[in-house]
């Protein structure tokens, strides 16, 4: 029964993110000009979202561990990705104003860059947090993963199209 408990809860988390996330997004337009299938993946396609790390066969410790992780987290991604949302708001404005105050383009620009700088920085830690729960088996098989997603968008690159022929469903799967 306690299974049954843990697996309800990370439903119930699982569903905030993805509920909050996508009010965002879609309050934003996000779906008007792209993002492609690794949008919101991270640096290089890290595999320490939910997806990543619950594939990995953990244990009930270790997987309590990571939703634990996943939960301290969580909470100051959300409140970033609202502060930077705003912070490209605030860019846009100053870049479509009726005279170009470069000043405030750049107090904008550099707002915009430093939380996503911080945004990098906490999904650091929370990966270094995440591969000191996980087996050097696990770390190996979540490398090796990075590796193969690496590989694919470099073989993706090229002839000068953004999205390189790319189709929709054209998405590694896991």
């Amino acid at each position: 029964m306690k299974s049954a408990q843990k697996s309800m809860v990370v439903m119930a988390v699982i569903l905030a993110v993805v509920f909050a996330l996508s009010s965002s997004a879609v309050a934003r337009g996000y779906g008007k000009g792209g993002g492609g299938c690794w949008a919101g993946q991270g640096p290089a396609g890290t595999q320490f979202g939910m997806r990543g790390v619950m594939g990995l066969d953990l244990s009930d410790a270790q997987r309590d561990q990571a939703i634990k992780i996943m939960e301290t987290h969580q909470i100051d991604r959300i409140k970033t990705q609202g502060d930077l949302l705003k912070a490209h708001d605030a860019l846009k404005k100053a870049l479509q104003s009726d005279t170009v105050d470069e000043k405030a383009v750049r107090n904008a620009y550099k707002k915009v860059s430093s939380l996503r700088e911080d945004r990098i920085v906490a999904r650091a830690k929370m990966a270094n947090e995440m591969k000191a729960i996980l087996t050097p088996e696990q770390i190996k098989v979540l490398d090796e993963r990075a590796a193969a997603v690496s590989d694919w968008k470099q073989s993706r690159r090229g002839s000068g199209k953004p999205s390189a022929g790319r189709l929709s469903g054209d998405c590694p799967r896991w």
